[in-house]
């Protein structure tokens, strides 16, 4: 059988090593536009701040893959495919058949047009190459705009506030993290991350950027003016979908799978940032990670009634910068639809929310990680709490082995 995984990332890769372990006879070769091995994500500021080198968030060394069988074609990409013959073709002109294929391309970052985008210091961190090179020019340099104040944003403007640097962060709304936060959290999140060295410009939307070669200014909606010597880029990801839609699948904000994360084209499997599934929050490294198993077993599986059923886990978002701790995850009512649980004190915020039969479905914690694993597991077993639990988990320090 001969296997061909397009994306290095920790879909394709959890996919390759899931499809050796249960076909160890198969052939499975592995496409890559970016030139180095598979990397933790999530550990890129690290690089930014100087914490970490490059090549210290790779997950395995090449040794491994050459002891799975695993070929690793670095620095090409997947440009087309004939499905009918089942022909793949390589940017290099590389061309090979295939029994079974993944699509596991993720996204790029997402660069709104902006008048000046082209100046030199203007960076979005996707990749460790992106990484790399920002922790390079922030060498000497003074301040930093953050454009987008998600979870990337903030780790990354905390990387570099960790190298000195004065850190502004531009967010369009009303308060940081709206999507996994509460306002009470939000406010506590902001002051710490202020006590850090971020300062925030809520309500605020970059108009232009402007200098000389070099960006030295960033310009308001309202014309205030920012000066910096860095900007970044943190305005979300798009889907990577220029083969999917020369292929003809059917796509929508990514390309459409099924229970099996099949795609409209037998055969031809999508997982990660670059598949959309229902209720699977895209984006996420612990999505693409659950998916990367998913296509793995059904790469290697003899028959079709042998594949297995994606089933996905509510979504999880953590943020851990300057040493202030976030955890959101399922259900976040931000329409306040459903009942609320909130503690706190000057360290610490959490926010339990149940729904009408008293189910745990969604949690935030900003501040502290205690609780994190008891909350996430009784989350996935869809828990009912009881009387005692949800009174005690109005107080800070709930003692969380009662949830158990």
């Amino acid at each position: 059988m001969n296997i061909v995984i397009a994306g290095f990332g920790v879909a394709g890769a959890t996919a390759a090593e899931t499809a050796r372990r249960l076909a160890p006879k198969a052939y499975i070769t592995i496409f890559s536009q970016e030139k180095s091995l598979f990397y933790y994500r999530p550990r890129l500021p690290e690089v930014v701040s100087g914490a970490l080198n490059p090549d210290e968030v790779f997950v395995r060394p090449k040794s491994w893959y050459d002891e799975q069988r695993l070929e690793l074609r670095l620095g090409e990409k997947l440009v087309d495919l004939d499905p009918s013959a089942r022909i793949i073709r390589g940017s290099t002109g590389s061309r090979q058949t295939y029994d079974r294929l993944l699509l596991a391309v993720g996204a790029e970052a997402n660069r709104p047009s902006l008048p000046g985008d082209r100046l030199e210091n203007v960076f979005a961190v996707r990749s460790l190459n992106d990484a790399w090179s920002l922790a390079l020019a922030a060498k000497g340099k003074k301040r930093a705009v953050v454009i987008g104040g998600g979870l990337l944003g903030l780790e990354t403007g905390a990387a570099l506030a960790r190298r000195g640097l004065e850190i502004t962060v531009l967010e369009m709304g009303d308060r940081v993290l709206p999507r996994q936060t509460t306002p009470r959290g939000a406010a506590l999140l902001r002051r710490k991350l202020g006590a850090a060295g971020l300062n925030f410009e809520l309500q605020a939307q970059a108009a232009r950027l402007e200098g000389f070669q070099k960006v030295e200014n960033v310009v308001l909606k309202d014309d205030r003016v920012m000066e910096a010597d860095l900007v970044i880029v943190s305005a979300g990801v798009n889907p990577n979908l220029t083969l999917a839609k020369a292929l003809g699948l059917t796509t929508d904000r990514a390309i459409v799978v099924d229970e099996y994360l099949e795609t409209s084209l037998p055969g031809l499997y999508a997982a990660g940032d670059c598949a959309q599934f229902p209720g699977a929050a895209g984006g996420l490294w612990t999505t693409a990670r659950a998916q990367g198993l998913t296509a793995g077993a059904n790469l290697a599986a003899d028959t079709p009634a042998e594949r297995q059923k994606f089933v996905p886990a509510p979504p999880s978002n953590t943020l851990k910068a300057a040493g202030v701790d976030l955890t959101a995850a399922g259900d976040l009512d931000p329409e306040e639809r459903l009942h609320g649980i909130e503690a706190e004190n000057d360290e610490a915020y959490r926010k339990v929310v149940l729904d009408g039969e008293g189910r745990l479905v969604g949690f935030t914690n900003v501040g502290s990680g205690r609780g994190n694993q008891e909350l996430a597991r009784a989350l996935a077993e869809r828990a009912v709490l009881s009387d005692q639990a949800r009174a005690g988990l109005a107080e800070i320090d709930f003692d969380f082995n009662s949830l158990q």
